[in-house]
């Protein structure tokens, strides 16, 4: 009899959630979210279903966590919020976040993302519920004033929108420019957003 160790079993559970959460890339881009169902997704990685389900249940499982390896949520946006609520964090936040759609390659893996989440609502709801709960409660917990919350949604709204120009629909101006030019060009707006209360 073969003895595994508590170690061996831990990696191979890791690699084969890794292989899970990667056929959900390539069958989420390729087929959609809502015509990819959860036994094409254990096939595609080579597993069998019953210990594909035991790694991640559902599809809504794995696309949750292809958001979180792609833009490694959970601490994505904390170095820029340690260094403290000052003019210039608007900045570091819109460059921590605009960065992880450089470069502008038509298959870089957050361009993939959105577009799977805007084709289907129940993946757009996913990605937005990760994004408020993690992304946003990151920040706004941090801003002093009661409509702290509500500030730093505009505020993501506004990185957003410049990261669907520039990279999704690829408007010549905005996809042209430099980061640090486009960065430049809106900082009054996402200072005033982030930094002013609603009055």
């Amino acid at each position: 009899m073969t003895v595994t160790s508590a170690e061996t079993v831990a990696e191979t559970r890791a690699e084969a959630t890794q292989a899970l959460i990667s056929a959900g890339r390539t069958l989420f881009t390729q087929l959609g979210y809502r015509q990819t169902d959860f036994t094409d997704l254990a096939e595609a990685a080579g597993l069998e279903e019953e210990f594909a389900r035991g790694l991640l249940p559902d599809k809504a499982a794995v696309f949750d966590a292809l958001i979180e390896r792609t833009v490694k949520v959970a601490g994505i946006l904390r170095p820029a919020v340690t260094e403290g609520v000052d003019e210039d964090l608007p900045l570091r936040l819109a460059r921590t976040y605009l960065a992880l759609w450089e470069p502008n390659e038509e298959d870089s893996p957050m361009v993939e993302l959105y577009r799977v989440a805007l084709s289907d609502k129940d993946a757009s709801a996913i990605l937005r519920e990760r994004i408020s709960k993690t992304l946003n409660g990151q920040v706004d917990q941090e801003l002093p004033s009661p409509d702290a919350e509500l500030r730093t949604a505009l505020f993501g709204a506004q990185l957003g929108g410049v990261a669907f120009v520039r990279h999704l629909l690829r408007v010549d101006a905005v996809a042209a420019a430099d980061l640090e030019t486009v960065i430049r060009a809106i900082a009054p707006g996402l200072r005033q957003t982030m930094l002013e209360p609603v009055r």
